[in-house]
């Protein structure tokens, strides 16, 4: 069909023929001007370096092992074991509750010992055996800390930068900034542990995965236990 003839009806193959080509291109732009931040409403220009880890698993343990019983050892712990806590450390910091009640605040370190492991000499306690044959695949942080003397303003300080809550959780600022793989499903998915008898609740609180602030979009989706999650 020259394009100067009038024709009111077209035929099957003339229009595929025709339109093939727009819809292609229609689809090809879709494909690559949809990025993973695009596809989430990620903000513009991040992430600021091209990344390399494509998914993230974060394990939060409410109530385990302390971190001097694990990978932090206090060698001045041991040398002044049983000494009086001195004030120079103490200053005018709150203690807990917990310790109110005691006569003196006396140092003790952990009971187990600590060996270095793997090529990187990696401090690890011998409560951890089969962890100090991966000693130099992990990578141990030991100079962060917190103000926070109890378990909930901690809790909720490490899930979302403030004691205080109400405040936007890791995964939140994460999906606000970088965006989604995926447009059709959850940024993150959020696993909590289920109580068990005697401990009606469990440390994960649901502010701790929230959005906060955010738009609700940004949040945790929770997997609910049994066969249909």
């Amino acid at each position: 069909m020259e394009c100067h003839q009038y024709q009111p009806l077209h035929s099957r193959r003339d229009f595929l023929s025709r339109t093939g080509l727009g819809l292609g291109a229609v689809a090809l732009s879709q494909l690559l001007g949809t990025g993973p931040v695009q596809a989430a409403g990620g903000l513009p220009g991040l992430p600021h370096f091209k990344p390399k880890a494509k998914r993230v698993i974060y394990l939060f343990q409410a109530g385990g092992p302390p971190h001097l019983d694990l990978f932090d050892p206090k060698p001045v712990l041991d040398k002044r074991f049983d000494e009086d806590l001195p004030d120079s450390v103490r200053g005018n910091q709150r203690i807990t509750g917990m310790v109110t009640a005691q006569a003196r605040l006396a140092l003790q370190p952990s009971k187990f010992k600590f060996e270095q492991s793997g090529q990187s000499g990696q401090w690890i306690s011998e409560v951890l055996p089969y962890t100090r044959k991966i000693a130099d695949e992990l990578c141990v942080i030991r100079s962060m800390h917190t103000e926070a003397i109890n378990h909930d303003p901690a809790i909720t300080m490490l899930q979302t930068g403030s004691q205080q809550p109400g405040r936007p959780s890791i995964g939140a600022w994460l999906d606000y900034g970088l965006g989604s793989l995926n447009e059709n499903l959850p940024s993150y998915m959020v696993m909590c542990s289920v109580p068990s008898k005697g401990t009606p609740d469990q440390g994960l609180l649901s502010r701790l995965w929230g959005s906060g602030f955010l738009p609700s979009r940004h949040q945790g989706v929770q997997l609910r236990g049994g066969s249909d999650p």
